[in-house]
């Protein structure tokens, strides 16, 4: 089976699902999918777009990610630009992948991108003009606008040693505890969606389409 990940930033992915990407990835094709470039809007050297990029590449591979796409929209700038040339862009990955299942950027947060993407996501799958089946969200930390919700668990108590070290690739990233996109921090979640679920470790997702045949 094909699984299209979308991502906002490269990093996105390794904070949102790094563990289930791993897990999925014993049995299914992996494709993911990186909407800006991620620098723009935080560093002024140039170099940093090239840096992140080598990042998600090596972290992909640590994954078992069968092929990542960049399409270099501004970080933290999709705001300026036509929601149809997203969603465009989107359903051609979607028309290449064929995939069965997309996992996509929460709605909840503060991140103006995410928020965009997550609404792209809901056109570029729609049925009658998708291959996509199943439609989640997954869970970045962070500020939010309110709490996320999980509707679907999955336990990743063998797969989340890998997600730390895929994370620890991108190195201007991995930020001091207490800050959410720690080390500590990330684990510490894994532990709490456990903990609600019956697990030693877990990650969360709000299941938002399912169709079943």
């Amino acid at each position: 089976m094909n699984v299209l990940v979308i991502g906002a930033h490269p990093d996105d992915e390794v904070v949102g699902m790094g563990a289930t990407i791993k897990k999925l990835s014993k049995k299914n094709k992996i494709f993911l999918c990186i909407i800006t470039d991620g620098t723009t809007a935080q560093y002024d050297d140039k170099k940093m777009i090239k840096v992140r990029r080598d990042a998600c590449i090596k972290s992909s591979k640590l994954l078992g990610i069968t092929k990542v796409k960049f399409l270099d929209f501004p970080d933290m700038g999709l705001d300026t630009i036509s929601q149809l040339e997203i969603n465009k862009e989107l359903e051609k990955i979607i028309e290449d992948y064929k995939p069965k299942v997309v996992y996509t950027t929460p709605a909840h947060d503060l991140h103006k991108d995410h928020q965009l993407i997550f609404d792209s996501a809901l056109v570029a799958t729609r049925p009658f003009s998708s291959s996509v089946k199943q439609l989640l969200s997954y869970e970045c930390p962070g500020p939010v606008k309110q709490p996320f919700q999980p509707t679907v668990y999955q336990n990743v108590e063998k797969e989340f040693s890998y997600k730390l070290e895929a994370f620890k690739t991108y190195k201007s990233e991995v930020m001091k505890f207490p800050h959410p996109r720690s080390l500590i921090a990330i684990e510490n979640l894994a532990i709490q969606r456990g903990v609600e679920s019956g697990l030693k470790k877990a990650e969360a997702f709000q299941l938002i389409r399912s169709i079943n045949q």
